[in-house]
């Protein structure tokens, strides 16, 4: 299994409703994707968000399957038209459970 989380910070201003369009996109997204196990689009409840306030969170069969998602023309036309107008940043993290902790 394969992880990937993103955190969005959204622009200042965005309104309530084209936060949620943009929320209903990705999570559509998961009925036509191949190699998704799990993908979660929420808002951010962490403590310290670090200005970051919805998050995705992802698991796929294999890190490939996460670069086939990722680089899909349906994924880049909902990054491309639904989160890159409301978006001011964001950070990406993955991981798999394959390799060796490291301390």
């Amino acid at each position: 299994m394969f992880h990937c989380v993103i955190l969005f910070a959204l622009k200042p201003g965005i309104p309530l409703e084209r936060v949620r369009g943009a929320r209903e996109a990705l999570q559509a997204l998961v009925e036509t994707m191949p190699g998704v196990e799990h993908f979660l689009v929420t808002h951010n409840v962490a403590g310290d968000r670090g200005g970051y306030n919805l998050a995705l969170f992802s698991a796929f069969e294999s890190r490939t399957a996460c670069e086939i998602v990722l680089r899909h023309p349906e994924f880049q036309r909902v990054w491309r038209e639904e989160l890159a107008p409301v978006v001011e940043r964001h950070l990406m993290a993955q991981g798999g459970g394959d390799g060796p902790a490291r301390g």
